[in-house]
């Protein structure tokens, strides 16, 4: 549990200090839009860029561990937008709860805690779900807020020009250029490749700070319930549905060990980064990110007990 706690510790630093700043008054809603326009528009294109383009991308996929991850990933964002339908929330918002039901911290939390449990064995079950999960689940919200979320509205418009709208979104389109660049060989020389690696160590920082300077101008009690939710559907069944998916698929356990972490931990920051891009739901999401992560200190902490 140690592990655990000197892990999430920071997490909750950062979006303390944001929330400090603004009851400070030296930061304001301006403050936090700005950070998070930086993080959605520069920051994580470059990370994402930089990370597929020299990820070493597997010659044979395995798919059987990939399905046992993605299709309970999938199912419960799908279960977020119809848990949000039924609440009464507009079309785009619902992509938000997708988002809050199934993205896992991966990276900020994800990495160190699996390498404190299991070590480097974890390496490439880890590094697979990573390079998969922003292109799996980054495109899917996109799509339901952009595409899903315009039918039938004013913002409707022709099936070609709402598939450009999508391509040309800067997550997605920095995610194609990475894996065209990766498939290609071309590797960023060294002064791009610092620039990029430096602005996106700038991404979980920022957004973090953001985020606590948002939950600052909210009310305590406010969008608890919605919030309770989306944490139920994260930090409960996206574990115990990846588990047993991976029984079901017979997938090793070093490599089941590895994806029921993954699936415990919290909702990640970047379901706050689409909220705050798109001004959809900022409390909710905000709130279910908070609480997710302090369920996920108890969740990922049984999982770490019961494989070690």
């Amino acid at each position: 549990m140690n592990i655990v706690i000197n892990i999430v510790a920071p997490i909750f630093g950062a979006v303390v200090l944001g929330a400090l700043l603004v009851r400070a008054r030296l930061f304001d809603s301006a403050t936090s839009d700005g950070l998070a326009k930086f993080v959605y528009y520069v920051a994580i294109p470059a990370l994402l860029f930089r990370s597929l383009s020299r990820a070493e991308l597997p010659t044979v996929l395995p798919w059987r561990f990939i399905l046992a991850f993605y299709v309970p990933s999938i199912a419960l964002f799908a279960g977020g937008v119809f848990i949000a339908r039924q609440s009464g929330w507009d079309r785009p918002s619902q992509g938000i709860a997708g988002m809050g039901a199934c993205y896992s911290n991966m990276v900020m939390l994800g990495i160190p805690m699996c390498h404190a449990a299991f070590g480097h064995d974890a390496d490439v079950p880890l590094f697979t779900l990573i390079a998969l999960q922003s292109s799996i689940l980054f495109t899917l919200a996109t799509y339901t807020i952009e595409i899903y979320g315009a039918r039938g509205t004013d913002a409707s418009m022709p099936l070609h020009r709402m598939l450009g709208r999508l391509i040309l979104n800067p997550v997605i389109l920095c995610l194609l250029a990475g894996v065209i660049s990766n498939i290609a060989g071309w590797k960023p020389t060294d002064p791009i490749d610092n620039l990029l690696q430096e602005l996106g160590l700038a991404a979980p920082g920022c957004a973090l700070v953001s985020l606590g300077a948002s939950l600052a101008q909210y009310k305590v009690r406010g969008a608890i319930g919605h919030a309770a939710i989306l944490v139920l559907l994260k930090n409960l069944l996206h574990p115990l549905m990846v588990w047993l998916a991976c029984d079901v698929l017979a997938v090793t356990r070093a490599w089941t060990q590895v994806a029921v972490l993954l699936a415990a931990m919290p909702s990640g920051i970047n379901g706050y980064v689409f909220a705050k891009r798109y001004q959809l739901r900022e409390e909710v999401i905000s709130k279910t990110i908070v609480l997710s992560t302090l369920a996920s200190s108890v969740v990922a902490g049984i999982v770490v007990g019961y494989y070690l």
